[in-house]
């Protein structure tokens, strides 16, 4: 008998140290699973911190980027438009060029009386040589040599008066070149 209650008596024990052993699985088992949520947690919380931090530097460079797209594009524009109007402009001055190649005898006449009208008497004249007949019957100026375009240029021992067509247009164009473009544009 002596044997069977040593045997109870440790199987009670052993029963025992089964249950405190079950006991401690399960409380490092719960500690586990605990620390493992806490961890999961954490790092659900950083993951979703470090995925807000790259949306948000993501869209600030996309922002930055699309500034840097319309504003590459609003040069563009600019430039083009820069470059249509400066085509019209120079169009349009050719237009008067030829405008003045093309002018007749009578408004050649016009033109030359205003400009010979104040001359000074002691130089020489260079004018076409189809204009020659017309400016010497509207000025006593001396005639020298021709010249290719419409106009004429007098020379003097201290000085050189250019009235080429060409010279008076570039002059008028250059000081009104601002009201010209406010009327071919609007501003």
């Amino acid at each position: 008998m002596k044997t069977q209650a040593t045997e109870m008596a440790l199987q009670e024990i052993l029963s025992q140290v089964e249950k405190a052993g079950q006991k401690q699985v399960e409380d490092i088992r719960k500690a586990t699973n605990s620390e493992v949520e806490s961890r999961l947690s954490e790092a659900r919380e950083k993951g979703k911190a470090i995925a807000e931090e790259i949306a948000n530097e993501t869209k600030r460079q996309i922002e930055q980027l699309e500034q840097q797209e319309i504003q590459a594009a609003e040069l563009e524009v600019k430039r083009n438009r820069l470059e249509t109007q400066r085509r019209a402009l120079e169009e349009t001055r050719q237009k008067v060029y030829t405008k003045l190649g093309k002018l007749g005898k009578s408004d050649l006449e016009k033109v030359y009386k205003k400009l010979v009208s104040d001359l000074p008497k002691d130089g020489t004249l260079h004018c076409r040589k189809e204009d020659a007949a017309l400016v010497g019957k509207l000025t006593s100026t001396k005639m020298g040599t021709s010249i290719s375009e419409p106009g004429f240029i007098v020379e003097t021992k201290d000085y050189r008066l250019d009235f080429r067509f060409s010279t008076l247009v570039e002059k008028v164009w250059q000081d009104n070149l601002s009201v010209v473009s406010g009327d071919l544009f609007g501003k």
